[in-house]
């Protein structure tokens, strides 16, 4: 139990400080720790997505936005493609569900940058949650799958 709480905990923080790696901090703990991957995945999707909400609300406008947008440095094609797909998800009801969905699992775009979206774009905060949850779950269990899927002779593992 205390080994799906700091899972839970670690990625709460990992969400709001995106250079702390979520993936290594699970897939150690899966190689080092009795608790089921499944578990451990379930525990980081919750946290994760617990924190991605304060951007969810960065981008509602629950928290102020304006001030980070005027202090911010971005610039280029991230910018450019983020406006893009914002526009795409504006002109299609299931566009910020697919969106996140993608990006949950994937990480293209940056889920960071969707949580922001899905709240300027007024996707709900429960379909934005519950579909989060759902790909951030399949995304650490995949990773944590890979090294139980290898050769035990391969790298010495």
């Amino acid at each position: 139990m205390l080994e799906l709480a700091a899972a839970f905990g670690y990625c709460l923080v990992s969400a709001i400080l995106i250079v702390l790696p979520a993936e290594v901090y699970l897939l150690t703990m899966a190689v080092v720790s009795e608790v089921p991957a499944v578990w451990l995945a379930l525990a980081g999707a919750l946290g994760q997505v617990a924190g991605k909400m304060l951007y969810y609300l960065l981008g509602r406008g629950v928290l102020d936005l304006a001030h980070l947008r005027k202090r911010s440095t971005a610039k280029g094609r991230w910018v450019d493609r983020m406006d893009q797909v914002e526009t795409w998800c504006r002109r299609h009801v299931w566009g910020p569900s697919l969106v996140t969905a993608v990006s949950a699992f994937a990480g293209v775009p940056p889920y960071a940058l969707v949580s922001v979206l899905a709240g300027t774009v007024r996707m709900r905060w429960w379909l934005f949650a519950l579909i989060s949850v759902a790909g951030r779950w399949l995304r650490f269990w995949a990773v944590m799958a890979v090294p139980h899927l290898l050769p035990d002779t391969l790298f010495g593992i």
